[in-house]
Order: structure tokens, then C-alpha cells, then sequence
């Protein structure tokens, strides 16, 4: 047979080349990590089918049979449009009056019109006034406040630690008003200047009880239009302990408050009685460490039974209570913690409610339904895997939910309520994974729990280099620092080239009140020593550079970024302290002393939490480490004298550091500060990126 010409031969031999490219292309097409999750459910009314969507096919299921079926192209679903606040009158209307303006941080509305809208309350140069909307008749509730004693506003630090931004309250039928008194007499407050770009700076004083010190004094009043007297609530009050949470019952019958005890420890909620004064006990909650402030209460129809979340197993769980005071049943019981209820339903007599309850991982999240007689409780979601995206049928017969951990792609799994897995509607496929995230745990140094923490890879990761790494962290009690869900996308810090560990410390929260009141008297101690050994784990690591370790946070976060560099200087290279408290002695009464106890009953924690101390800064020197503070000059919350203290240790021990202040911020820094975090983290962990640009 006759050769084919030189030229064609070439074009076939290019051609087949092409194909099978194509082919070896096509076989070694990504998964797509979104192949199992499903959009657009829908259940039909007569409860035989679910419909959805799945990768631009809609299915519909046969819930009687099992049997799916396929319906063709989904069409586009427009997304709902989004809901926009109206924020002329921030507060909103409410039983207890509506409330206008919006108060900054730590403050109290100044102004809350009657329900029936003839009234206005007002605070007023430390008064109470009430003005006549349609007259502009003015009645001085109050005439005696004055800078020392002030009615209708509150303390600071109630405003930033009970988060009570309101201190007057209407009746719902608009005769009387309750509000609250404030002694601040012998509270020392705290001198912080504003202005300090200007040519002048200006005075601002603020009453700022910190930890042990004198405390507000605070006590509730009511005014009665009818017979303009007032009347003092027998609630307790005074400075030694907090009286709070002001509110109605749904059908505004009931007047309650919180009460608790100086160190937080003992909970009361009562019943006011508006003509009289007195308070009747409704609910009574104690804890060895802290008790949770204010428990959510979710009321049922009749208004007088509530669902009450209550610590008193050990873990958050559900009870059904009566406002007379009557513990009804336990609702939700385990060793787990109860972390939301979804649905209530009162003609089926069943609630469903979310937890964590999974034996494999204490942070994957399970779904759960209970009666509210209390009996048949038990898991929905039986897969171990951290579940979301809840879709309950109408009936409450089917739940679909998305099932995912940090390095497997989501799925979507069709769940029976009596706690069977019907069917996996939509699989992840696990050679789609990112594998730029991981979770590991370890057992904390006392070996009475098992710590989890989460470490995330750039895109490009390669086992085979070495990598600094960062700690970014908060860690303060209760906080939460890692989520079970799947990771596809690197972090901010990863696309720099570091790595970045996460971490859950003892004192973090969702594990119960063992884990979380471990951290009790002892902030700054266990806490960091958690974040620390997680490093001293990860660095035996071949890709991680022990020599090159990052730890950075504000806040709660500076401070503990502090504490690290300061008490493991054989862990960490660099640290970057935002805002930080530095010796606990300086920050407020009611935060403080829920964690630490007073420094009189405490002085040892208060000391071993105390960043200042000349052994830490003499380790930190020895060490060689780099400090980084940052801080605002007119910060209200951390005062700008814990950076200034933590400088005049590291001062007095030769230790070097660096610093940056920002003349007019207050808690917050911005992106100046970020910028400076970068250019630092870069100098001294990657010296190999010097001198290129930042970026946010």
C-alpha cells in the first residue's frame, strides 16, 4: 500500500493526539464538590412525595415506595428578595413600649413611647420625664439624678456585659412605667481622652467598676400615671448584685426580671407585682462555676407554660415550667448539649430541637425530636456526620438534611423522625474534596478531655516544603473556634503561604459545663496552654516549621495572643496582641468575676493570668520572641492602660517589642491594623516575601 505524504501523516498524528487528550481529559474531570447538595425541596400536600433539585435536575422521591424519578431541567428559582430593617426606630415596638434612636455600645435608649403612643419617657439630664405627645405637657418623673445618682439609664457595664440597652419600660396598657435607679457613688471612673489628632484633646470620664472594685448600685422603680407614686421593687439590687432582662410574658399578664448574685453564680428569675412591689420565684438555677445569665424561654399558647433552658444536668437541655413556679417535666435530657429548638408543635406534642450528640465527634451536629411530655426523645440524623440545611415535612414525618465534616463534601440524606435513614438523595463524592482542611484532637495536658482543633492548607499545599504557621485564635469562655462543616476554600492567611491552625480550648463552649467551667479562675492558664500544645503536636510534623509559629488575636484573642508568646516562648516565634486585656485587675466587674472570681477571693489566678508578670517577660526575652501590640487610645472597653502596663513591664526587663497606636479608634482597629499585622507576620516568619505589597 502507498505511504501517505509526509504533511498528512503529521495532521493524523496531531489529530489523534488531540483525542486522546480529550479522553484522558474527560476521565480525569474534578467531581464537583456541590454534587451532593439539593435546593428547592418541596412536599406535597397530600405527604406522598418530595421534590427537589440536584445539579439543574429535579427529582421527586416517593416517600411509600422509595423509588426517585427523574423530572428534567430544573428551572432557574429567582432567589427571594432580601428583607431590608428599618432602623428610624431602632428598638421596634413592644409590649413595653416602642423604642427610638439606637443606643451605641453599653448604652440605653433615651427615649420609649407608651404603647398607646400618648406618652413619651424620656431620660433627661439623669432624670425621668414623661411628655404628653399631643399637649407637649411634660411630668418630672424624677428631679434628685444627678452625675452620681441617675434614673431611666443603666451602667456601662450592663449595657456591655448583660447586654441591657434598655432602662425604661411601659406597661402594656400604658398606666405605669418601670425604670431603673443608678448609685454610682464610689465607683472610681476610669479618665480617657478624646481627640488626640486635634490641636486639643478632650476629657471623657467614664464610671467603670473593674474586678473587685466598688460596684454600680442598681434598683427598679415604678411609676403609676394614676396616682403619680413610686413604688421600689422588691427585687434585691444594690451593688453587690444584678438585676437585668426586664420583660413581659407574651400576652403582657407577667412583668419579669433576672436577678443574680455579685459573682454570677446563683440565677433567679421573678415575678413583679406592679401595685404592690414584691416579686414572687419563678425559676431558681445554680452552678458551682457560672450560671448562663439569661436562658432563652420560649413560651407555648397559653402563655403560662414555657420551654426553659436550663444547665442543671451539666449540659444544656430543655424543661417545661409553669410561671407559678411549677417545674412541669424535663424536656430533652443526655450527656450532650441541647443548642436550639427548631419546631414546637403543641397538636402533635412534639418538639424538635438541635444538638450535639454524635459519640464519634463532639462537634458534629445532630437533630433530635422529643414529646413535650418529655418521652420518645431520640436522633433523627443517625449518619456521624455534622448535619445542617433541616427541612422537616409538614407532617413531621421526613427531615432532609446535608451531612459534611471539615474534609468531605456535603451530602444529602432523607431521615425518618422516628431516627431512620430512608435514603442519600444527592452524594459528595470524596475525591472532590478540597484537602486543604483538618481536623485532629489531642488529649489536654490534665488528660481529662480531648481537645479538637482544625488545621488549614494553601490550595497549592506541598507536603514536601516547610511552612510557618499562624494561631489565629479568640478562645474566650464560651466562645467557638472550628465548625464541623466541609472547608472548600483556603483561608486569607493560607493564600499568604502560611498554614493556620484552629483550636477549641477548655473554657470554649458546645462541649458542656465540665468542659467549658474548666477554665474557671483560670484565664490566661489552661486556656492558652491548649493552642500551645497543639503547636508542640502539629510541629512534629515534617511540612511545619517549629522555628517559624505565628499566634495573633484581638480582644479576648490579644490577650491570649500575649499570654502565648509570654508563657510557651519555646512555642511561638512572633505574636500580635489587638486590644488586649493584660492583667485582669483592669477589665470590668460583671465579665471578669463570672470567670475569675474576685481578685481578693482569687488572687492566684489573678496573678498567673497576669501577662505583666517578670518571670514571663524575663522566659519571653531569654526566648528572643516578637511582640506586636496594637491598640486604640480611646478604647472604652479594654482601656488602653493594659497596653501601656504590659510596655512598662517589657520595659523594665529589656525585652523587645514593637507597637502601634490608633489615636481614634476605640475597641476597634480596622484595616490599619490588619495591614500592620502582615507586614509584621511577613518580616519576621516569611523574610522570604519582605517588601511586597499587602494585601486586605
Amino acid at each position: 500500500m502507498r505511504s501517505l505524504p509526509f504533511f498528512l501523516t503529521s495532521i493524523l498524528t496531531i489529530l489523534v493526539s488531540i483525542c486522546s487528550l480529550d479522553l484522558a481529559t474527560a476521565s480525569e474531570v474534578p467531581a464537583d464538590p456541590r454534587a451532593g447538595i439539593i435546593s428547592a425541596v418541596e412536599w406535597s400536600e397530600d405527604g406522598q412525595f418530595l421534590t427537589y433539585t440536584n445539579m439543574k435536575t429535579r427529582y421527586r422521591f416517593d416517600l411509600t415506595s422509595g423509588e426517585r424519578e427523574e423530572l428534567g431541567v430544573a428551572e432557574d428559582t429567582p432567589a427571594p428578595p432580601r428583607s431590608r430593617s428599618r432602623r428610624s426606630r431602632g428598638g421596634g415596638g413592644s409590649l413595653t413600649g416602642t423604642y427610638v434612636g439606637r443606643p451605641t455600645r453599653g448604652r440605653q435608649y433615651t427615649q420609649v413611647d407608651s404603647p398607646n403612643d400618648r406618652w413619651e419617657a424620656l431620660y433627661e439630664n439623669w432624670n425621668v420625664v414623661l411628655k404628653e405627645k399631643e399637649t407637649g405637657e411634660k411630668i418630672a418623673v424624677t428631679i434628685t439624678g444627678n452625675e452620681d445618682i441617675h434614673y431611666g439609664t443603666a451602667s456601662w457595664v450592663y449595657g456591655e456585659e448583660l447586654g441591657q440597652n434598655r432602662a425604661m419600660w411601659w406597661t402594656p396598657d400604658s398606666q405605669k412605667l418601670l425604670f431603673y435607679k443608678f448609685d454610682d457613688t464610689g465607683v472610681n471612673p476610669f479618665h480617657l481622652v478624646t481627640g488626640w489628632s486635634k490641636f486639643n484633646t478632650v476629657h471623657y470620664p467614664e464610671y467603670y467598676p473593674k474586678a473587685g472594685a466598688k460596684n454600680p448600685g442598681a434598683e427598679l422603680l415604678v411609676y403609676d400615671l394614676a396616682t403619680q407614686k413610686i413604688t421600689p421593687i422588691d427585687v434585691g439590687g444594690g451593688s453587690e448584685e444584678y438585676i437585668y432582662n426586664i420583660r413581659t410574658s407574651p400576652d403582657g399578664a407577667v412583668m419579669l426580671v433576672n436577678w443574680t448574685d455579685r459573682l454570677q453564680q446563683h440565677l433567679k428569675v421573678m415575678a413583679i407585682d406592679l401595685e404592690t412591689g414584691s416579686c414572687r420565684l419563678v425559676i431558681d438555677e445554680q452552678q458551682p462555676t457560672w450560671q448562663t445569665n439569661s436562658p432563652a424561654m420560649r413560651y407555648l399558647a397559653d402563655h403560662e407554660r414555657f420551654i426553659w433552658t436550663s444547665e442543671s444536668s451539666g449540659f444544656s437541655h430543655y424543661q417545661l415550667r409553669h410561671l407559678n413556679g411549677e417545674l412541669i417535666h424535663q424536656l430533652s435530657s443526655g450527656e450532650f448539649q441541647a443548642t436550639g429548638i427548631d419546631f414546637v408543635d403543641e397538636e402533635t406534642s412534639q418538639m424538635g430541637f438541635r444538638g450535639f450528640s454524635s459519640p464519634v465527634n463532639p462537634y458534629y451536629m445532630q437533630y433530635h425530636i422529643v414529646g413535650l411530655d418529655g418521652s420518645n426523645q431520640r436522633r433523627v440524623t443517625t449518619l456521624d456526620f455534622h448535619h445542617s440545611g433541616f427541612q422537616l415535612s409538614p407532617d413531621k414525618k421526613w427531615l432532609v438534611a446535608q451531612y459534611e465534616e471539615v474534609n468531605t463534601p456535603p451530602s444529602t440524606a432523607l431521615y425518618s423522625t422516628e431516627g431512620k435513614l430512608i435514603a442519600k438523595l444527592a452524594e459528595g463524592d470524596p475525591a472532590a474534596a478540597a484537602n486543604i482542611a483538618e481536623m485532629f484532637s489531642f488529649r489536654s495536658n490534665d488528660d481529662q478531655h480531648d481537645i479538637y482543633g482544625i488545621l488549614y492548607k494553601p490550595k497549592d499545599f506541598d507536603p514536601t516544603q516547610q511552612y510557618a504557621i499562624i494561631n489565629s485564635l479568640y478562645g474566650g469562655p464560651g466562645s467557638n473556634e472550628i465548625s464541623a462543616r466541609y472547608a472548600p476554600n483556603p483561608r486569607s492567611e493560607n493564600n499568604r503561604g502560611y498554614l493556620v491552625v484552629k483550636v477549641n480550648n477548655r473554657g470554649t463552649g458546645n462541649r458542656g459545663k465540665a468542659f467549658l467551667g474548666a477554665a474557671y479562675l483560670r484565664l490566661g492558664d489552661i486556656d492558652i496552654q491548649d493552642h500551645a500544645d497543639a503547636i508542640r503536636m502539629l510541629r512534629k510534623r515534617p511540612y511545619v516549621d517549629g522555628s517559624r509559629v505565628g499566634i495573633v488575636g484581638f480582644s479576648y484573642g490579644g490577650y491570649m495572643s500575649a499570654m502565648g508568646i509570654l508563657k510557651h516562648p519555646d512555642v511561638y516565634t512572633a505574636a500580635v496582641n489587638g486590644s488586649g486585656v493584660t492583667d485582669w485587675r483592669h477589665y470590668d466587674t460583671i465579665y471578669t468575676e463570672r470567670y475569675m472570681s474576685t481578685p481578693q477571693l482569687n488572687p492566684d489566678g489573678y496573678d498567673i493570668g497576669r501577662a505583666t508578670r517578670e518571670d514571663y517577660v524575663e522566659n519571653f526575652k531569654e526566648a528572643g520572641g516578637h511582640l506586636l501590640i496594637m491598640h486604640g487610645m480611646v478604647d472604652d472597653n479594654v482601656h488602653p492602660s493594659n497596653a501601656f502596663q504590659l510596655i512598662d513591664a517589657l520595659d523594665k526587663g529589656e525585652a523587645s517589642y514593637e507597637s502601634r497606636f490608633f489615636p481614634n479608634n476605640g475597641h476597634g482597629l480596622g484595616r490599619g491594623a490588619r495591614k500592620t499585622q502582615w507586614e509584621f507576620f511577613d518580616r519576621v516568619l516569611q523574610p522570604q516575601f519582605r517588601g511586597r505589597r499587602i494585601s486586605l
